[in-house]
């Protein structure tokens, strides 16, 4: 069987992930490879998205497919000429995405919040309800039930914004690296937190599982009680926290990337 590449990017609000999927070896959409830079970490973004896409074991794709919550850098990046002759396929707004939604607003619902769904109905739940965690600048929770409709979910501040929110409108709190949550010079955040920056670091972290923890737990009592699912839904999740969120919470599949899983499958049927 012939097998090509589709090249997928999602430009996010501080992240770009993009990635390339092999399509024709399975029967769904194969990562290759994926990886994300931080927007205001390189000087030139569409340099930095060229350079990685003329990289080793990267062919010429076949499609290319873009979305993001982030229109001027999506704008930049496809007014780039060093597309040539591909035109890429641009995902804007929620009607872009082929999943049936019950919300009061449809047509405002993130393009981000529908493509994690979308993916999620389509690769890893058929005929499964899910919920799906995507902890990015916001984190979002969202329900998605077994017969494959969005229902909608929460919206609440990630790790990042959530420091940079006590940072910046308190007088002496630090800033705190949320990324190096995780790591292996991280001490598992203890409790009771000892200090000014060991209590944030407490309260970042443990208070964004707890809110999760809460939320899903509504989530799957709502699927089963006013959707009629028959079972409890899984838990996927993703984003650039869902690793460290992920190591606590035993009973979830990790996603890395689940927008351009989204993407992709997205790609091959249009």
């Amino acid at each position: 069987m012939t097998v090509h590449q589709i090249l997928v990017v999602d430009v996010g609000n501080t992240r770009a992930k993009f990635g390339v999927f092999d399509v024709g070896s399975a029967s769904a959409p194969q990562p290759r490879t994926i990886t994300a830079i931080e927007l205001a970490a390189v000087p030139d973004f569409t340099e930095a998205v060229f350079d990685w896409i003329a990289g080793p074991n990267i062919e010429v794709p076949q499609r290319v497919i873009l979305a993001g919550s982030n229109p001027p850098y999506l704008d930049q990046l496809l007014a780039d000429p060093s597309w040539g002759h591909i035109t890429p396929t641009v995902v804007r707004t929620a009607a872009d995405i082929p999943i049936n939604t019950d919300v009061d607003e449809p047509e405002n619902v993130g393009v981000d919040r529908l493509l994690t769904a979308f993916a999620a109905a389509q690769l890893f739940a058929p005929a499964q309800a899910a919920i799906v965690v995507d902890s990015g600048t916001a984190t979002t929770i969202d329900l998605v039930t077994a017969d494959g409709v969005f229902r909608g979910g929460s919206i609440l501040p990630g790790l990042r914004l959530s420091a940079y929110a006590l940072h910046d409108y308190t007088a002496r709190l630090p800033m705190i690296d949320t990324d190096r949550f995780g790591l292996p010079t991280d001490d598992s955040l203890p409790l009771p937190g000892r200090n000014t920056r060991a209590a944030i670091n407490a309260g970042l972290f443990w208070g964004q599982l707890g809110a999760i923890k809460e939320i899903t737990g509504r989530l799957q009592a709502a699927a089963l009680s006013q959707f009629g699912c028959r079972e409890t839904p899984i838990r996927i999740i993703t984003g650039g926290g869902g690793r460290k969120i992920a190591t606590h919470l035993t009973d979830s599949v990790f996603v890395d990337s689940l927008a351009l899983h989204g993407l992709a499958v997205l790609a091959t049927n249009t």
